[in-house]
């Protein structure tokens, strides 16, 4: 038995030493990798960017390894140069090194098991392109790290707001659908701010990459009862939308006054065709023959993502108001509940 007991102690002993080897190459290829950008210590052209803290690594979480990130890279959420994106917590470790004026990048993977490192140019023009996203594609390797990576380093280089690299975060990128929340968001404070006794309200009705944008900055959440998600079909959607196509129906906002038991229902349409006409891409690319396998699918969106981060802050030239209606405790129940279009209830279907 104590035999048993020795052995057993012994093969703790060397796994844990394993893994204490790992989580050093880990910090010997962070190391490695401010040498292969020839940057130094607390650089501001300096990103890191990591899944740590989401991620597990061999069954334990991963919050130490931004200790390690900070120490050595100088980088810092203070700074707003130490960014994160949303995994599953079963996903390798990711680090990313990012310099903003070259436009260089180390990826650093450990999945608990080996780390490795690539070096790579992750240009934020190149990306628009179908062979130079191909050429990034291939180096990092899945098309979802490639989007992660790609678009949040580069929104940062590009001075993106905090507020909205915290939603790219959570989204876990920067897809144009993303900007659209952004900017209904920054219409709903400008035009619709809460009164004494409101609450916010938003049905997500379609919903799209807008409503985690909305999730984010306004703290509105399924569990909470704030925020209720309702598709619609086809034909729903064509009553409601209208005779342009390039405009969208994008969600009700509801401000809400649980001691009056009254509220006032707000329909928004965002228009896709001018977000479209100032990046300088055809609505159809967004849905190119071959789907996510043809590079013109994340190109088109790379392209849509820079063309509107100089309109981050000006919403009322793509949003705007539908229908403003009165709502009553009855209406506003109904419109939340399952099977129900709360188009219906606010009276704007044909």
């Amino acid at each position: 038995m104590k035999k048993c007991t020795q052995i057993f102690l012994v093969v703790l002993l060397v796994f844990g030493i394993a893994n204490g080897l790992w989580a050093a190459d880990v910090r010997g290829l962070i190391k490695d990798g401010m040498q292969d950008l020839r940057i130094e210590t607390g650089s501001p052209n300096l990103l890191a960017l990591t899944n740590a803290t989401y991620v597990k690594v061999n069954g334990k979480t991963s919050e130490g390894y931004v200790d390690m990130i900070q120490e050595i890279t100088g980088c810092s959420m203070g700074k707003g140069n130490l960014l994160f994106f949303h995994r599953p917590i079963t996903y390798p470790l990711k680090v990313v090194l990012f310099r903003k004026d070259t436009k260089d990048a180390v990826v650093i993977t450990y999945d608990g098991k080996k780390a490795g490192k690539i070096n790579l140019n992750i240009d934020s023009d190149k990306a628009t392109e179908p062979d130079g996203w191909q050429q990034i594609q291939k180096k990092i390797g899945k098309l979802s790290d490639t989007f992660s990576v790609v678009t949040i380093a580069n929104a940062w280089a590009k001075s993106a707001p905090y507020d909205f690299l915290k939603v790219c975060e959570f989204h876990n990128h920067l897809c144009p659908g993303v900007s659209t929340g952004y900017q209904i968001v920054q219409f709903i404070l400008e035009s619709y701010p809460l009164k004494k006794g409101e609450k916010y309200v938003w049905i997500a009705c379609p919903p799209w990459c807008k409503d985690d944008a909305v999730q984010i900055l306004l703290d509105l959440t399924p569990g909470k009862r704030s925020l209720f998600v309702k598709n619609l079909t086809p034909d729903q959607k064509k009553a409601v939308s209208g005779e342009n196509p390039n405009d969208n129906i994008a969600g009700i906002l509801v401000l809400w006054n649980n001691k009056a038991k009254k509220g006032k229902a707000v329909a928004f349409r965002y228009d896709w065709g001018k977000a479209c006409q100032v990046s300088g891409v055809e609505k159809k690319d967004f849905k190119p023959k071959g789907g996510k396998n043809n590079p013109v699918f994340w190109t088109t969106r790379v392209k849509c993502n820079w063309g509107l981060m100089p309109y981050l802050d000006k919403p009322g030239d793509f949003v705007t108001v539908v229908k403003e209606v009165e709502v009553s405790p009855q209406m506003y129940t109904k419109m939340t509940l399952a099977g129900v279009n709360p188009y219906e209830v606010i009276g704007l279907t044909k």
